[in-house]
């Protein structure tokens, strides 16, 4: 993280919140020890303080936007946005320290690191299985409503699609199958995280019921959704985590055109 002092110099402010802007360098530390020569500029993200953390936007499960807390002498909340990324010369930095009463902690850094990697490890689903799901039936709202409570407690959502197969459907009778997976944090309350992924998970099958099973022909129409599983950070097998992609909770447009898409990394 920049000193206020450092980010002022270097008229780093936040766009909106100039009083609470924070910067922080998102530059691999090899590439920050690298002569100016070979690596002139380095990578830096505005971001800003915030008082609550959205829990749709924790453990990077958005590609657009992090919050994020960090621990030191007076811990924060922060909020990064990835279109506030941008590079600067590294000559730029001689002359100032890094800010030495903040830090991210080990798990909160890998989360920073995975954020910022997701920008450009989107996993995609078919495109008329993201109709279906997000324009046809808005269960994907469904989905962050469920989750957004528990944001701190579930980590991850992964789908499962057809087992993984590229198949065509054309009808609402032709149906996707989808397998969700809820995985859920393991400290500091095990028990408390597992029933929050609960709730969510029946929410998430009440919601799916409702608008695509027809209980008198005891068929679904346009996605079956075959199960919710809960799952701990620490039970998520290797098998699981390659078969199933993460859907992101931004997969909607980011509203810029031509804004893609934003979906998952495996």
């Amino acid at each position: 993280m920049l000193s206020d002092k450092a980010a002022k110099s270097l008229g780093l402010i936040h766009p909106e919140f100039s009083d609470n802007t924070l910067v922080i360098v998102a530059t691999h530390d090899c590439d920050l020890a690298q002569l100016p020569d070979k690596e002139p500029d380095i990578e830096i993200v505005v971001g800003r303080r915030i008082a609550n953390l959205d829990g749709n936007n924790t453990h990077a499960k958005s590609s657009r936007t992090l919050h994020i807390e960090f621990e030191g002498d007076k811990p924060l909340r922060a909020e990064f946005i990835i279109t506030n990324k941008r590079s600067i010369p590294k000559n730029a930095l001689l002359g100032f320290m890094p800010a030495d009463d903040i830090r991210l902690s080990p798990p909160n850094l890998v989360t920073f690191q995975q954020w910022l990697a997701s920008r450009y490890r989107r996993s995609a689903f078919p495109d008329e299985f993201e109709r279906r799901l997000v324009h046809q039936t808005k269960l994907s709202e469904r989905i962050a409503k469920a989750v957004k409570p528990h944001g701190e407690l579930i980590t991850a959502v992964f789908f499962d699609v057809d087992e993984g197969k590229e198949v065509d459907h054309t009808s609402l009778d032709d149906t996707y199958l989808l397998d969700i997976i809820l995985l859920h944090a393991t400290e500091p309350n095990f028990d408390h995280a597992e029933s929050a992924a609960k709730k969510a998970k029946k929410a998430i099958e009440d919601a799916f019921k409702a608008k695509l099973f027809d209980k008198q022909s005891c068929k679904w129409k346009s996605i079956e959704l075959r199960y919710v599983d809960v799952i701990s950070e620490e039970g998520l097998t290797y098998r699981q985590s390659i078969l199933a992609k993460r859907w992101r909770l931004d997969h909607l447009s980011l509203g810029a055109d031509p804004q893609q898409p934003i979906l998952t990394d495996q």
